[in-house]
């Protein structure tokens, strides 16, 4: 069933046999989280106050953002007109084994989600200004601060050129007015997108598995014993203790 959505979006079916899983996507979209290092980064979900609003909240441990810094060295230079495949190896080859849709999703429409000083970030579905499309949620600094890079990304957009950020998902989206995705790499280029008022482009990987939420430690570990988060997040805590029982 999966499998013919992601095909039905443009996307192409890749299993992977041999990754190392140091970059791994888990749950579902409303409940899923982004692991670097085998340790969560991210998790994003329904906040369950009987409103549609949707919140993500990032581990404050710096350490966990240098090691995604470190990964993305690692990745190619990714082109508009090369094979999604091919563009997506290296960064499967990070993640753990399993089947992934890859997509060079064109002329892409979505909000992005920065993060506040305590770490989280909200939003609504659906909303007419600000909220349309699909959410994007950083795992670097936004905007970057490197505005030399962002002015080259923007000069050689206005010329034609359509460079990919990366995003990876839970899975293919049922309602692009209502998913989330993480952007792993092209902060730049998608402030330059941005700045120049074109629809962005990425490289768009999804994980292809059981729609069961993450893990409820992963809540646990980038709330980090905060008491404030664990009050916003208790509904989506309890959903994803139940949901493994």
């Amino acid at each position: 069933m999966i499998t013919r959505l992601a095909e039905s979006l443009g996307y192409r079916v890749l299993e992977v046999r041999h990754g190392d899983g140091t970059l791994a996507v888990g749950g579902h979209d409303g409940a899923s989280s982004l692991r670097v290092g085998w340790r969560p980064l991210i998790v994003e979900g329904y906040t369950g106050s009987g409103s549609i609003d949707r919140f993500a909240i990032r581990t404050r441990d710096a350490r966990f953002r240098r090691e995604l810094r470190e990964l993305r060295g690692r990745l190619r230079n990714a082109g508009e007109d090369d094979d999604p495949a091919s563009l997506a190896g290296p960064i499967l080859g990070l993640m753990q084994p399993g089947h992934y849709g890859v997509r060079i999703w064109r002329n892409a429409n979505v909000h992005i989600e920065p993060f506040g000083e305590n770490g989280t970030t909200w939003w609504y579905p659906y909303e007419p200004i600000g909220t349309e499309g699909t959410a994007v949620i950083p795992t670097d600094l936004w905007p970057p601060r490197d505005e030399a890079t962002v002015a080259g990304y923007a000069e050689a957009i206005e010329r034609g050129e359509r460079p990919l950020a990366v995003i990876v998902r839970a899975e293919p989206p049922g309602d692009e007015q209502d998913c989330a995705s993480f952007l792993i790499d092209g902060h730049h280029k998608l402030a330059a997108y941005r700045r120049t008022g074109i629809a962005p482009y990425f490289l768009d990987i999804a994980r292809l598995a059981d729609r069961r939420p993450c893990e409820p430690d992963d809540l646990r570990e980038v709330i980090a014993g905060d008491e404030k988060l664990s009050q916003s997040a208790a509904n989506l805590m309890r959903y994803l203790e139940d949901r493994r029982r």
